[in-house]
């Protein structure tokens, strides 16, 4: 806890020391003077203090509860008292999720969370319906696990696969409300997607709607594909 400053400043030093105070030029309430330690005013414990000679530190110290610092035995001549940036440096403030850093990250998880059940359930049933005989019979012939898992079983649930492939690719393609939800206004340019800058160029203070339909044209050119694919997948599938 940080002490009055002034009897401090009033010490005297030895003859093989250096010492100084490091204080809080404020007076609660106002008053006091300027460059002079008041009654009312605090030194700044904890403070680094560096002691420079022809731009060489030649000693370190951290000041007391009152500010106050001292350098013994140093040799004759002059010095420069410094305070290391480090003082002044930011406190850590634990990790920004939603910074401009992480905020993508973030809603790239939080899209996982959301459609990982849909692909788990999907492939769950895949997996349930293969025939245990080409496995077994890929077992008693001398295939081992990876073998039977690469040669056997993805083939098996290509179409399955397919199926959650595209379907996600759509989905990631035309997202739109976890970028606008959780990525706040000042870092949404560092998250945004086709979706949301279509939406902020034409209704979110940009007011060009031009720009936002041909955004919104883009998007439906890069969908189609994806959708035509799974059409006559399905199609190929019941024929």
């Amino acid at each position: 806890e940080a002490e009055p400053a002034r009897a401090a400043a009033s010490r005297q030093a030895a003859d093989t020391e250096l010492r100084g105070v490091v204080y809080l030029d404020f007076t609660p309430g106002g008053g006091g003077e300027q460059g002079r330690v008041d009654r009312a005013e605090n030194g700044l414990p904890g403070m680094a203090v560096e002691a420079l000679r022809d731009g060489k530190s030649l000693g370190r110290t951290t000041t007391a509860a009152d500010g106050s610092f001292s350098f013994q035995d140093l040799g004759p001549g002059s010095y420069t008292v410094r305070l290391p940036a480090e003082n002044f440096a930011a406190p850590y403030e634990g990790v920004s999720w939603l910074g401009p850093a992480l905020v993508t990250p973030a809603i790239i998880g939080a899209y996982l969370w959301i459609w990982t059940g849909f692909a788990m359930v999907l492939i769950g049933a895949g997996l349930s319906s293969l025939p245990r005989d080409a496995l077994e019979a890929a077992r008693m012939d001398g295939a081992n696990e990876w073998q039977v898992f690469r040669k056997i079983t993805v083939p098996l649930l290509a179409p399955i696969l397919t199926v959650v492939f595209v379907t996600l690719v759509i989905n990631v393609m035309k997202v739109f409300d976890l970028v606008y939800i959780i990525a706040p206004g000042p870092v949404q340019e560092d998250a945004t997607v086709l979706a949301t800058q279509m939406w902020l160029v034409s209704f979110g203070g940009g007011n060009n709607q031009g720009l936002g339909s041909a955004l919104g044209v883009l998007l439906l050119v890069l969908v189609v594909p994806a959708m035509v694919f799974n059409v006559r997948r399905f199609r190929r599938s019941q024929s």
